[in-house]
């Protein structure tokens, strides 16, 4: 058995009266914006990290889903949880537990999540891990790392509160997937959640060696994404729905070929909704 979500045995911010009206309206709105950009093909966003243009590939400056400014803005950010737990009809956090089985029962001391997001998965790892265990959480967006940072501190607050224990913060790292600022064999576990639907076919073979070369020898990868064709049939029809949502390389290659060209060796593989662990 595994810990709730913090914030559903807890009090916290999130869910005040205030928090939720101030997110509902954000979707109400980041859905009109979103439909508006789908109607019209906007997929061009502004870039607003002056300070290090070259470190976004071509591939990352779009809007994807038409989401408002892709993932450069805070207010992409501050909505995200909110947007994906409706189109996921509620089921968000469900999904991404799913992987917490794997993951908490090898025991690492040691884990990366690449492409962290907004940090909802890392709160439901760490919550589930050791005290003493060190997690890193690599993200390309800063703006994102900022609402993983407030999720990290949250969760940390309340897991200290009932230990009485100081829990150091999760180490964001601020990178790309395909060039982690790792050593070899530096940590016990990877973790990446829904990333590779997103990354073009060379790119997902960079960033599955990298996986690679930084998990220690006989360590864990915990892989999630969305469910390709073939892996739950009843779904195929409706996977070229979320290509009319700017997701331009989501049925382009099996995942499982990618990681098997890198030597990883799947001891479990199961469908879960519209994903695949």
């Amino acid at each position: 058995m595994y810990k709730k979500p913090y914030d559903m045995y807890k009090s916290t911010w999130q869910s005040s009266p205030l928090n939720i009206a101030t997110q509902t309206a954000r979707f109400v709105n980041e859905a009109i914006g979103t439909l508006a950009r789908r109607k019209r093909q906007e997929k061009d966003i502004w870039f607003t990290d002056t300070a290090t243009p070259d470190l976004y590939p071509e591939y990352y400056k779009t809007a994807f889903h038409y989401q408002t400014d892709g993932w450069m803005s805070q207010a992409s950010a501050n909505v995200y949880e909110a947007s994906t737990e409706t189109l996921c009809l509620g089921r968000q956090d469900a999904m991404q537990r799913t992987a917490l089985g794997p993951l908490v029962k090898a025991h690492p001391r040691k884990v990366v999540e690449v492409a962290c997001g907004a940090g909802r998965f890392m709160t439901f790892v760490r919550d589930n891990l050791p005290l003493d265990s060190e997690y890193t959480a690599v993200d390309l967006s800063p703006f994102y790392h900022d609402s993983a940072r407030q999720n990290d501190n949250e969760c940390r607050k309340i897991r200290g509160k009932e230990t009485k224990e100081t829990i150091a913060p999760a180490r964001l790292v601020q990178a790309q997937a395909e060039n982690l600022p790792l050593e070899d064999n530096e940590v016990d576990a990877v973790a990446r959640m829904y990333l590779f639907h997103e990354l073009p076919r060379e790119v997902r073979g960079q960033v599955a060696s990298e996986m690679a070369r930084v998990v220690r020898p006989g360590g864990t990868v915990v892989f999630t994404d969305s469910c390709q064709k073939g892996d739950r049939p009843i779904h195929d029809p409706y996977l070229q729905n979320f290509e009319w949502m700017n997701e331009p390389t989501i049925q382009k290659t099996a995942y499982r070929n990618i990681l098997a060209t890198q030597g990883f060796v799947a001891i479990l593989s199961q469908s879960a909704l519209r994903q695949r662990l």
